[in-house]
């Protein structure tokens, strides 16, 4: 699987599980349909791209959330899996699809840090 084919299917998570906080937390439905409509966006672009395209899974583990705590702990996580997968294209590419991935990295690591994540010196590779 490419380096984009994997961030494809890691989108695809993505989009799954915001839809899960959305719908599970009312206190949480704001922020998880603006990261629902930012992920999609980035989906949606990545199939226009990708030529051997992964097909989204029916669910994703965890399939429920018991509370909050829990929501925006699994938000932090598929955001920094997705962060460390654009960290793999940041080293592979030049140019402007170099350009394209640090700003993917960056917004991706913004997201995390706005689920509560904590800041660290190397976003993509800590962890």
């Amino acid at each position: 699987m490419s380096d984009l084919a994997h961030i494809l299917s890691l989108e695809h998570e993505a989009v799954w599980t915001y839809g899960l906080i959305g719908g599970a937390f009312e206190t949480l439905r704001e922020p998880a349909q603006a990261a629902f409509t930012a992920h999609r966006t980035q989906r949606d672009r990545l199939l226009a791209v990708v030529d051997e395209a992964v097909p989204p899974q029916v669910a994703y583990e965890p399939a429920t959330l018991p509370d909050e705590a829990a929501a925006r702990l699994r938000a932090q996580d598929v955001e920094a899996r997705i962060a460390a997968a654009w960290s793999t294209v940041i080293g592979a590419t030049t140019g402007t699809d170099r350009s394209d991935a640090i700003d993917a990295l960056v917004t991706t690591e913004t997201a995390r840090l706005a689920w509560g994540g904590s800041a660290v010196a190397f976003p993509g590779l800590d962890g």
